[in-house]
């Protein structure tokens, strides 16, 4: 899971103008419901849908359990990485987002013939 895709979405929302940009519009979307909507639709659902096409890709090719919820898998990524950039305004680096990655990948189901 580790890779280009989720490193250049770190590095975009690092740097001006698109991190402070999206905090902004993050706030005001708790305020206005249009907003709300544009944020989702424009930059929130299309992240999730990469990240679940990944996900889709690692499960197809055996990286992971068939039968992980991959639902559940991006609110379990998404949450710290949100948390740190909206909540605590800590910098998101490639070395934490890897960090999330493992141990969200460290309480997944083994694959099928791997042992403990």
């Amino acid at each position: 899971m580790r890779g280009p895709q989720i490193h250049a979405a770190v590095d975009l929302l690092g740097r001006p103008p698109f991190g402070p940009l999206v905090r902004a519009l993050v706030g005001e979307a708790q305020y206005d419901p249009q907003v709300a909507a544009a944020l989702n639709e424009r930059f929130i659902a299309p992240q999730e849908a990469k990240t679940v096409a990944r996900l889709e890709k690692a499960r197809e090719q055996g990286q992971i359990s068939p039968d992980f919820d991959l639902d559940l898998a991006m609110a379990i990524l998404s949450g710290p990485l949100s948390f740190r950039y909206l909540i605590t305004n800590e910098q998101l680096t490639h070395t934490y987002v890897d960090r999330v990655l493992e141990a969200l990948f460290a309480g997944l189901p083994l694959r099928a013939g791997q042992e403990v």
